[in-house]
């Protein structure tokens, strides 16, 4: 099919050219390469039209089927490419979520270590301010008045008071550290959650993401699974059609080679009926000369008068026209002649000449003569063959294929320009035509060479 469409195609870029080049040729030279080039635009047409209509499906179905299994397959591979991708980002954002969840268990506890760490501090301020009012209160003054207390011992409780207050101030200040380094750890804590919490949400986001890109890889590769299973299909389909192509190729000779052996057989036979009759006018002629010769002799042993003789004149042949007219009035579409099959790659015969006719269209006889045969074939359809005798010499028969039917029977004589069918497309047809073909004593020939011009 691929190679038939190139052909039409450079046929069509032909003529394109043709025409745009066309300003150094002579114009009559112009005219004839342009109806060269637009003849062989028709030839490969008409060679579509002859490839059954069911292998033309069957590879435009194959060439549909690959052409959708290619579009799938290059889907699927951007499908799995984005599959890949989101598998990779997925895996990214897993690590990501690892290392922040990480980070905020660190926060974490470094937040529960200084809290320990401050209600220490706490607790141990708590026990010196104890101490120092012990120490400092209005008491232990009235004490130090009333008891029997050396200089020593005063000197030595004011050493250690002054120690408590220097401790406390150290507590103090070790308990705000104790804040500052809790609040700085609740704080790292507060942006590892954040973290953590955008961290989850994007791996969230990525696996659905991936889930999703999944789902529709998996929907492709079931479509080319599917497209692989059609294109299969299709090209088993038009494997098979290829085959039946080649049998009716096989049909179509072998009918064409029976036909030709039916014609010549009736040639011979008309042949061996004309000499048979020439032979008997031949004897019926001595028979009467040797008559009239006897009448003479008995006549002039009598002296009669001699009568003159008479010529005897054999059966006169029913009188035929060399004049053969077009069966329809439709265009000539095809010529008779050698192609490329468009499928099989063979050359083969067009065995005639087809007019371009809508179905319908009246067919008349080409030249009186007699219905020799009429039948179906699968290739050629309903067919209908004349037998117009010796026309200038020479036997000719004419047959007329793909009518949709015939309105004269086998026997019957018909008379030039008689309408004898309509047109049609039965058989190897695609369209509504009439394929007319000729014989010249029993063998094919182009029917526009000599009959038809």
């Amino acid at each position: 099919m691929t190679r038939l469409l190139r052909g039409i195609a450079a046929s069509a870029v032909g003529v394109a050219i043709l025409l745009t080049t066309a300003a150094p040729v002579q114009a009559d030279e112009l005219d004839d390469r342009r109806s060269e080039l637009t003849s062989r635009i028709a030839d490969q047409a008409q060679a579509v039209d002859h490839a059954s209509g069911e292998l033309t499906a069957a590879n435009a179905a194959l060439e549909s089927a690959r052409t959708e299994l290619s579009t799938a397959e290059t889907k699927l591979a951007a499908a799995e490419a984005l599959l890949r991708d989101a598998k990779d980002l997925d895996a990214k954002r897993a690590a990501e979520l690892k290392s922040a969840e990480h980070k905020l268990k660190q926060a974490e506890a470094e937040v529960a270590a200084a809290k320990a760490a401050l209600d220490d501090a706490e607790a141990r301020t708590a026990e010196e301010i104890v101490v120092i009012t012990q120490q400092h209160g209005p008491l232990i003054n009235l004490a130090l008045l009333v008891t029997d207390v050396t200089a020593a011992e005063l000197n030595q409780r004011a050493q250690l008071s002054t120690t408590l207050f220097d401790s406390s101030a150290r507590q103090l200040d070790e308990l705000e550290a104790r804040r500052i380094a809790l609040d700085a750890a609740q704080l790292r804590a507060d942006e590892a959650q954040a973290v953590a919490a955008e961290a989850r949400q994007a791996a969230a986001d990525q696996l659905a993401d991936a889930k999703e890109k999944q789902a529709r890889a998996d929907a492709l590769r079931d479509e080319v699974a599917a497209k692989v299973a059609a294109r299969d299909n299709a090209a088993d389909e038009a494997t098979r059609q290829l085959d039946l192509e080649q049998t009716r190729q096989e049909n179509l000779e072998a009918e064409s080679a029976d036909v030709d052996k039916r014609i010549a057989a009736r040639v011979a036979a008309q042949k061996a009926a004309e000499e048979a009759a020439r032979k008997k006018a031949a004897a019926d002629a001595a028979s009467a000369r040797a008559a009239a010769a006897a009448s003479k002799a008995r006549k002039t042993s009598v002296a009669a008068p001699a009568p003159r003789p008479q010529s005897v004149q054999g059966p006169a042949a029913p009188a035929t026209s060399s004049g053969f007219q077009r069966p329809v009035s439709g265009r000539l579409s095809s010529p008779y002649g050698m192609r490329l099959h468009p499928v099989l790659g063979i050359r083969k015969l067009h065995d005639g000449t087809d007019f371009a006719a809508s179905c319908g269209t009246p067919i008349k006889a080409a030249a009186s003569g007699t219905v020799a045969e009429r039948y179906f074939n699968t290739g050629y359809g309903n067919r209908l063959m004349i037998d117009h005798g010796k026309v200038g010499g020479t036997y000719v028969t004419t047959g007329y294929n793909h009518a949709t039917r015939y309105v004269v029977s086998v026997g019957q004589y018909v008379s030039k320009g008689q309408v004898i069918g309509y047109v049609g497309t039965t058989g190897y047809s695609t369209g509504c035509h009439l394929h007319l073909m000729v014989w010249e004593n029993g063998s094919m020939v182009n029917p526009m060479s000599k009959w038809f011009r």
